[in-house]
């Protein structure tokens, strides 16, 4: 028999069903999306900014779950569960995105500080300070992490990883070309101070003060006496 010798009410019910099958089917790729982005963001965080931000461990497998009913055509069971699931999604991409956001304003402050000390001591590539300062402002991840298609997320997890390293890694050189020509006793000092632009003259030593003094970057740092 034709699908066009059905009831006309059971073609219609056909249609709905697959109408509201495609809805609740865009509905949770938006939210694995979402997702997906969020467990990047994580593992890009975590090997880049060397932290471990903390989401709901239940969200993700709470994505999969719903998906699960969608499959098996449980429409009631997504549609009772999809508002809830979305708003914990968005809420774990939240958490996540404005952490990144103040580590991302940490270490570009950290970068331009290196940069404006930088142009007195003329020590490392200004080129390269301005890339880091770049990404970091900029933030185009998906570009170094969704390099195929068809990567299973393990793959995209490697991804995000070895470009949250090499971001490290590039910032970590870059550090140590800045201030590891300085004595020791004065070294974390003077990135401390790039970091803050304030130290208290109390938490010096004699020592320190006056290799401070005899250093390149003497009359950049300001001291708050105490």
């Amino acid at each position: 028999m034709s699908s066009n010798s059905q009831p006309l009410q059971t073609r219609l019910e056909a249609v709905q069903e697959e109408y509201r099958r495609r809805h609740l089917s865009d509905e949770l790729d938006d939210i694995a999306e979402t997702m997906e982005e969020t467990i990047l963001q994580r593992v890009l965080a975590k090997a880049f900014f060397e932290e471990s931000v903390q989401i709901d461990a239940e969200a993700r497998e709470r994505v999969e779950t719903v998906m699960t009913h969608l499959d098996r055509g449980d429409y009631g069971t997504v549609e009772a569960e999809i508002d809830d699931l979305e708003t914990d999604v968005e809420s774990a991409a939240t958490t996540v995105e404005n952490r990144i956001q103040e580590l991302r304003l940490k270490h570009n402050s950290t970068v331009a500080a290196m940069r404006r000390l930088n142009d007195r001591v003329d020590r490392v590539s200004e080129v390269r300070l301005e890339a880091l300062e770049g990404l970091l402002d900029d933030w185009r991840w998906k570009e170094h992490v969704y390099l195929s298609g068809d990567a299973s997320l393990d793959e995209l997890e490697a991804n995000a990883r070895e470009y949250g390293e090499e971001m490290r890694t590039a910032f970590d050189d870059l550090k140590d070309e800045m201030f590891g020509v300085y004595p020791e006793e004065i070294r974390n000092l003077i990135y401390r101070m790039i970091e803050d632009e304030r130290l208290s003259y109390a938490d010096l030593s004699e020592t320190q003060r006056r290799q401070l003094a005899e250093s390149d970057i003497g009359e950049y740092i300001e001291l708050t006496l105490s």
